[in-house]
């Protein structure tokens, strides 16, 4: 009798990532039920309970937000590792694991859901919807500032959740893929230009900051290839301000002719960051244009793992 025989390592690695990126975009899970909701809430409320008193000195921050990292990661890790090395269907919990960690579906609905209330004339309904992708205040954003706020939102998402998973899933597997995708909340639950968290953030900040960068030159480089990449490359070489996240909306908004970046406002405090990218001002036609960019990026990315996926089928890895 005929047994079936899983692909070899590389092959099965990339296929399990083909069949998960193919299924995030018309499924996902429930919010209600899904376990990053749950750990979502146990981030947040564990920083109710160890964030030290704004009086506190930075170390006691520094250290208890190092040790909140540890005790909501390490165990969780460990026993799911215990679980998944006596699991017969190694494969399955790979692709379960990467689904869970992937899941852009809810943030291209949720970007969708913006695009639809400006285009309906509902700046209430946005700043709504557009408060489930940013941590900036939004009470007093124009069309334009709702319009160019989820742009940069559902960009820096695409590098952070989709290209970074999908990153460390490829380099050191589903685990690490799902440490990355824990810290990732640690960072936007935390964020660090909220008051309370100046210093209590910074931990989950800087450890997430370095995890980032190799997705965002993976992600950096997609976008390019499927927007104008002289004009992306110009604008990233002209921008004053030379932080990682402005040089990516320098990037994309170059590419996309657009000018992103600009004031934003945190707990009541206004940052004033440089204006970079294109010469045009952010128009709601834009949010179109950038679901597609990123959607071409998407297929780009798919298209090019297929090929891997035969260079491996050919050569048995």
């Amino acid at each position: 009798m005929n047994t079936f025989t899983l692909p070899p390592a590389l092959t099965l690695t990339v296929m399990i990532a083909l069949i998960v990126i193919i299924t995030d975009r018309v499924w996902r899970i429930s919010a209600q039920v899904h376990p990053l909701t749950l750990y979502r809430l146990l981030v947040i409320n564990l920083a109710k309970k160890v964030r030290p008193t704004a009086s506190s000195p930075a170390l006691q921050h520094y250290i208890s937000g190092s040790l909140g990292i540890l005790v909501l990661t390490v165990p969780f890790l460990i026993v799911l590792a215990l679980i998944i090395s006596v699991a017969y269907y190694q494969w399955f919990f790979d692709a379960v694991i990467l689904f869970i960690c992937l899941n852009f579906y809810p943030v291209r609905r949720q970007y969708k859901s913006v695009i639809a209330a400006l285009s309906n004339n509902k700046k209430i309904l946005a700043r709504e919807r557009l408060n489930q992708l940013v941590a900036r205040q939004t009470t007093r954003l124009s069309d334009i500032g709702i319009a160019k706020a989820a742009i940069e939102a559902y960009l820096l998402r695409f590098l952070q959740q989709f290209i970074g998973v999908l990153f460390w899933y490829f380099l050191l597997g589903p685990l690490a893929a799902l440490s990355y995708r824990l810290l990732l909340e640690f960072r936007w639950q935390w964020h660090r230009k909220n008051i309370g968290n100046k210093y209590f953030s910074l931990p989950a900040y800087w450890l997430t900051q370095c995890l980032i960068v190799p997705p965002y030159c993976v992600g950096a480089i997609l976008l390019v290839l499927c927007t104008s990449p002289l004009d992306a490359i110009r604008a990233c070489w002209q921008a004053r301000q030379r932080d990682l996240t402005s040089l990516l909306l320098a990037l994309f908004g170059g590419g996309m002719g657009i000018t992103l970046g600009g004031p934003a406002i945190y707990d009541n405090i206004t940052y004033r960051h440089t204006r970079v990218g294109g010469a045009r001002q952010v128009r709601l036609s834009d949010l179109t244009f950038t679901l597609r960019a990123i959607n071409r990026a998407t297929w780009l990315l798919v298209t090019l793992l297929t090929l891997l996926l035969l260079v491996f089928w050919q050569l048995k890895l």
